[in-house]
């Protein structure tokens, strides 16, 4: 990506198609207050992100969130600002939740606020890979029926297309017949499947079989234990989202030469 000081215009995209100033030849590393002494712009844009966002969910500030979330994504890659803050802020979200200190009202706006800023990075075609054998292959992502909370697994379909895959994503509460006509019409090279509880699997063991007899089908999330694994035909994915990632690009360039 260029940076600032080669925009004539003096704009920077702020990650979400809209605009912010900046000064024309303004490095991003000046945009930033410097931190302690050995301490990388990186780390500080991370540390004064989670800081910003929630003073804004407190206060319920979208602008205040969205230009947050913006400086993150011109400042940090995106692998990095999915890691160093979305998925650890949705972590203490959950954990503030079941600790009955984030309200309902709060939780639906963090949600909704971070929905919107990342379904539209996932609008961005993928990258190409650089001399690449064969076209990338494509990964269907999806939650079962019942399962409602699909932010981490977006963050997963984010990452994977970093990585140049090509990523079909159909979110939360998916029906399973809908799942199996996605996989076929795409010519899935992997599904991935996430829920929170073995059942929302082991319900549609029959209709899962079969749908891995036919595409490489993984299952991840609190609900994909070993038992449920062995019930549904699924391959584990580690439960850490970046190694999930890495498992999973890394199984694809075995079976595609990719």
């Amino acid at each position: 990506m260029a940076d600032a000081g080669d925009r004539r215009d003096g704009r920077a995209p702020d990650g979400g198609g809209r605009l912010r100033i900046t000064r024309v030849g303004e490095s991003r590393a000046e945009r930033r207050p410097a931190g302690p002494r050995g301490t990388s712009v990186r780390a500080v844009t991370i540390l004064t992100t989670s800081d910003e966002l929630w003073a804004a969910v407190e206060t319920f500030d979208a602008e205040a969130a969205e230009v947050a979330i913006a400086r993150l994504l011109w400042d940090v890659p995106l692998s990095g600002a999915v890691t160093g803050v979305v998925l650890p802020f949705l972590q203490e979200v959950g954990d503030r939740w079941e600790a009955g200190t984030l309200s309902v009202a709060h939780e639906h706006f963090v949600s909704d606020m971070l929905r919107r800023k990342l379904t539209a990075l996932a609008a961005v075609p993928p990258r190409a890979a650089d001399g690449a054998a064969a076209p990338a292959p494509v990964v269907l992502l999806a939650c079962p029926p019942g399962e409602r909370h699909d932010m981490v697994l977006l963050c997963v379909a984010l990452m994977l297309r970093e990585r140049g895959v090509r990523v079909r994503f159909l979110g939360a509460d998916t029906p399973i017949p809908a799942i199996l006509t996605a996989a076929r019409g795409t010519a899935a090279d992997a599904v991935v499947l996430a829920a929170t509880r073995p059942t929302m699997f082991t319900a549609n063991a029959s209709a899962l079989r079969k749908l891995a007899a036919d595409h490489a089908l993984y299952a991840a999330g609190r609900g994909a234990d070993e038992q449920t694994l062995a019930e549904v035909g699924a391959r584990a994915l580690p439960a850490d989202p970046v190694r999930a990632v890495v498992a999973l690009v890394g199984e694809l360039a075995e079976t595609r030469r990719w």
